[in-house]
C-alpha cells in the first residue's frame, strides 16, 4: 500500500481525449470510468476503461458496477500493471472532488480524475486528486503526452 500521493499522473493525448468525449457524451449526466497503469511516485495510465454509470441518478451521482471492477482486476493479474484508480465527470463545471466524492473515498491509494463540464456541456481539462484517510484531497499533477 503506497501512502504518499504521486508527484504526477501521465496520460497520452488520446487517453485526455477519450476522458474528455466519456463526459462530453454523458452530459448532463456523469461518466465514469476504471484506469489501469504503473509507476509509484510517477503514475502512468496506460489503458482507459469505460464503464456504464450505474448509479440511481446520473445527473448527480456516479457508481461504478463492482464487476467491472472485478474483471479489470482479474485481467491485470500478473501483467505488471495495476488498478490505479477511476474518473468521472461533474456536469456542474467543478473540477474538484465534491463532498460525497470525498464521502466515499475509502481507497487512499486509489487516483481520482475529475472531468468537469461547462455551461455549454464541453468538457474541461481533466485534474487528479487523491484522498488520503487523514486530511483533504491531494491534487496531483497531471502531464498530458502528445
Amino acid at each position: 500500500m503506497n501512502t504518499t500521493a504521486p508527484k504526477q499522473l501521465i496520460l497520452s493525448q488520446a487517453q485526455a481525449t477519450q476522458l474528455r468525449a466519456a463526459a462530453a457524451a454523458a452530459y448532463p449526466a456523469e461518466c465514469c470510468g476504471l484506469l489501469a497503469g504503473k509507476g509509484d511516485d510517477i503514475v502512468e495510465v496506460t489503458e482507459v476503461v469505460a464503464v456504464p454509470n450505474v448509479a440511481a441518478d446520473r445527473q448527480r451521482r456516479f457508481d461504478i458496477d463492482p464487476q467491472a471492477q472485478f474483471d479489470l482486476l482479474h485481467r491485470l493479474r500478473g501483467s505488471g500493471q495495476r488498478m490505479v484508480g477511476h474518473y468521472h465527470s461533474h456536469p456542474n463545471g467543478r473540477g474538484e472532488l465534491s463532498s460525497h466524492d470525498r464521502a466515499m473515498a475509502n481507497d487512499p491509494d486509489a487516483i481520482w480524475v475529475v472531468i468537469a463540464m461547462d455551461a455549454q456541456g464541453c468538457a474541461l481539462p481533466p485534474t487528479a486528486f487523491m484522498c488520503p484517510q487523514d486530511g483533504p484531497p491531494v491534487r496531483i499533477e497531471m502531464v498530458i503526452r502528445g
